[in-house]
């Protein structure tokens, strides 16, 4: 090999080195930092043996603990696993999502679900609740799964996460049936209007808030935050990962942007940022308290 040629090969592995390093975080995510995920599906398909991964990556971004639901009951299963092997740092939660209440209400399913939410780990009921978006099972499925996910919370007074969209009067009507015994809810990766927001709010809800701030599209959600709609003490942050990608969602990995699924947990401190934007306040303060909120929700 000639000299020029060596030069240019050590000039090449240095770059793809280069490349290979994820970027550092930001000056203010230091040590004394910690920031909860509220939502991380770790569990997902797409994140398919990279759990161990993904929680040393977000925990270098200051990311030390996550609430992993699931979104069915192999899933639920899943998601135990992994909190037990990561206890300090992981939360599963048990609960049918409502995309997958493909089928009828079956009573032998749901007493597996039931066991699962059971369990003295599982930290909360969910996902489950209502969306009525194109492509989703029918309602009276979705019906038929949130009613009895309602129940099993109520019954085992464990914390609901929850999920609603274009569903807003019927997954109202199904939690007010059960009002008087309702514990703590949380409506995750909220993207509905002020009014919404307001009304579950009122109800003692959290509101969970994404990436979705981060888009175009979050414009509105950046304005309740201005307008002070949504209080800090109820305000909970997530990824929602590998869902609810936003523009640079991958600025702290070493891998480029996927085309689809691209969210990743370690986007966390890019959303905090937005929204310590909205609130006049420093990254930090809001860091802080929705870490202690979701501790407190969740009752760790």
């Amino acid at each position: 090999m000639s000299a020029d040629n060596s030069s240019g090969g050590k000039k090449k592995a240095s770059k793809q080195a280069k490349q290979a390093e994820a970027p550092p975080r930001p000056a203010w995510l230091n040590e004394t930092v910690e920031l909860f995920d509220f939502d991380c599906n770790v569990t997902h398909l797409e994140f398919e043996g990279q759990a161990d991964a993904l929680i040393e990556s977000a925990r270098r971004l200051r990311v030390t603990q996550m609430l992993v639901p699931g979104a069915t009951i192999e899933e639920s299963k899943q998601c135990l696993e992994l909190a037990r092997k990561y206890p300090e740092s992981v939360f599963p939660t048990a609960g049918l999502h409502p995309y997958n209440a493909t089928k009828p209400f079956d009573t032998d399913m749901f007493s597996e679900l039931a066991a699962l939410a059971a369990d003295s780990s599982t930290v909360a009921v969910g996902e489950c609740g209502l969306d009525y978006s194109d492509g989703f099972p029918p309602a009276e499925h979705q019906l038929e799964w949130f009613g009895p996910q309602l129940e099993l919370a109520c019954s085992l007074q464990k914390p609901l996460f929850l999920h609603e969209r274009l569903a807003h009067e019927p997954f109202l009507q199904a939690l007010k049936a059960h009002k008087a015994t309702l514990p703590p809810a949380c409506v995750h990766c909220f993207t509905g209007t002020a009014d919404e927001a307001k009304v579950y709010l009122e109800m003692g809800f959290y509101i969970g808030i994404t990436g979705f701030i981060c888009k175009p599209h979050g414009a509105a959600l950046q304005s309740m935050l201005k307008e002070g709609v949504v209080p800090l003490d109820r305000l909970v942050v997530e990824t929602d990962a590998p869902y609810m990608g936003f523009p640079n969602c991958r600025a702290f990995e070493s891998k480029a942007a996927k085309r689809q699924f691209p969210n990743v947990p370690t986007s966390l401190p890019l959303v905090v940022e937005v929204i310590a934007s909205c609130l006049n306040m420093s990254p930090v303060d809001v860091a802080l308290a929705t870490t202690h909120n979701a501790r407190r929700f969740l009752r760790l």
